[in-house]
């Protein structure tokens, strides 16, 4: 028993000792950081997936006194960029240095050869063949099926009306089910119906995507922190993304493919476009991308735009039911550029809509998809105008979030003010004050389509009916602790009124 003592008690004295080594990292390195709890570090205070209690923690302490402040996730050192002009240099200046999202692991998934995940070597290739199916022309081109999809956005929303004698609407889920129906469209070519249907299979594996139920936060964040707890996890047959999921998609594009190519199918979609990539040849006379590598960019067009296009249209509404003045003006422009085309939703009208632009850039900067952007140092990188220079392989993330509510950039930061994004004003600001998209080489590709269905769902919505509170909607949305992105934790109810 007593030899037992004594090893417990070596045990316990070398894992203090090893946890007050690892949390010296930033001091050793001449960097502040914040202040750690040696035994259990930081894991009491991440309690949620997306980091951002931890983030806020960072930059109420240090905002305005460092550029530069470390901290750690379980023992894994991150960098947190606090500095305008550092994160220009990170995410433009000196991008080849930061070409990676994530630390490189061995590859799990089919999907993870995805333009989001991929790292620089093969990042690169794939965003030059992928850049020309996100033109301003291609969006044109998709446009119509986006305004067939709000046509039936704008019956389903009617007729739910129609069976609720108060007037009060859960909109989370029905701009959940219209962005779901709007990628089936435009990235599978199928319709998926969720309108009409809200159990059906798509809308079923957005769910899983967004909300999985086998991991808990802090088990998820560390098997991204330490990579190799996929090899454990792998023994046990669990993965990122489920196998029927992965199956499903494959088997949906493998299909659609044969179906188009046998019947020489053509359609003003993403798919059109990949199969397009993949009757082409690269420069060593090879296809250019083959069906797996297809589907997993297929899964990250509808994985990241189906549930962040829905949630920016909810905030968006529910801001504008909270600012009814707002919601005027835009309704006001909505009618007068509508006139001017005949009555007509055009692609050409929606880019007129200026006011409708920057009432989505507002929500985008009060809301944005994610707490922060993450970047990894490809190489050793020397910080300007300071002698501490980041390891090759430093984890860094930027606190998108948090920069967007900083009082200093943008005033009373809580109130939702579109005029913030007037073009004079933008241009008083530093350009990286707003990151709703990201910025530099890797930012969202995905943006012109991301903004094309948001202002077409919003114009449908607001030139038919009046949006204000009810009795159940919140004062301020919650935001999910279990979502990778940042989407409302609870029901989003409002009172809608048709014009």
């Amino acid at each position: 028993m007593d030899i037992i003592l004594v090893l417990c008690s070596t045990l316990i004295v070398l894992l203090i000792s090893y946890l007050r080594y690892k949390y010296q990292y930033w001091q050793q390195l001449g960097v502040p950081q914040l202040k750690m709890n040696f035994i259990f570090g930081n894991l009491f205070r991440i309690k949620t997936i997306h980091k951002a209690e931890l983030f806020h923690e960072v930059c109420r302490e240090f905002r305005g006194n460092a550029n530069l402040v470390g901290t750690y996730i379980f023992t894994q050192p991150i960098a947190v960029v606090l500095d305008l002009d550092l994160i220009k240099s990170i995410l433009i200046k000196d991008f080849n240095k930061f070409t990676d999202r994530f630390v490189k692991r061995k590859i799990d998934s089919v999907f993870t050869h995805n333009l989001f995940r991929v790292h620089g070597d093969q990042w690169r290739p794939l965003r030059t063949k992928l850049t020309p199916t996100f033109t301003s022309a291609k969006m044109k081109f998709m446009f119509p099926t986006v305004v067939i999809v709000a046509n039936q956005l704008d019956a389903a929303f009617g007729s739910q009306l129609s069976n609720t004698p108060s007037g009060d609407v859960e909109l989370h889920d029905l701009m959940g089910r219209f962005t779901t129906d709007v990628i089936g469209h435009c990235a599978f070519g199928v319709e998926c119906n969720s309108l009409k249907n809200p159990n059906v299979a798509f809308r079923r594996i957005g769910h899983r995507i967004f909300y999985p139920r086998y991991l808990s936060i802090r088990l998820r964040t560390f098997m991204v922190t330490y990579p190799a707890m996929f090899k454990f996890l792998k023994f046990f047959n669990v993965k990122q993304t489920p196998k029927d999921i992965e199956d499903f998609i494959v088997q949906l594009v493998r299909d659609t493919v044969r179906l188009r190519e046998e019947q020489n199918i053509q359609r003003n979609d993403f798919l059109n476009m990949l199969i397009e990539l993949k009757n082409s040849k690269d420069l060593k006379g090879l296809p250019a991308m083959g069906i797996e590598e297809m589907a997993a960019q297929v899964f990250v067009f509808f994985a990241a735009g189906f549930e962040t296009s829905s949630s920016n249209m909810t905030y968006g509404l529910f801001e504008l039911a909270k600012n009814p003045q707002i919601q005027e003006k835009l309704r006001s422009e909505i009618f007068s550029v509508l006139e001017k085309h005949n009555g007509e939703l055009s692609y050409e009208a929606m880019m007129e809509m200026q006011y409708l632009d920057q009432v989505i850039t507002e929500t985008l900067r009060k809301y944005p998809a994610l707490a922060a952007l993450t970047r990894v140092s490809v190489d050793d990188y020397k910080i300007p105008g300071t002698n501490i220079t980041l390891e090759k392989g430093t984890r860094i993330h930027i606190p998108a979030k948090e920069i967007h509510y900083d009082p200093e950039i943008y005033e009373d930061p809580k109130e939702f003010r579109p005029e913030r994004f007037n073009p004079e004003e933008v241009q008083k600001r530093h350009p990286q004050a707003f990151l709703g998209f990201g910025d530099g080489p890797r930012n969202c590709i995905g943006l012109r389509f991301g903004r094309m269905q948001v202002r077409v769902g919003l114009i449908t919505l607001l030139k038919s009916y009046r949006f204000s509170l009810s009795e159940k909607t919140p004062t301020e949305l919650e935001i999910s602790k279990y979502s990778i992105v940042l989407v409302p934790q609870a029901k989003v109810w409002m009172k809608a009124k048709r014009l």
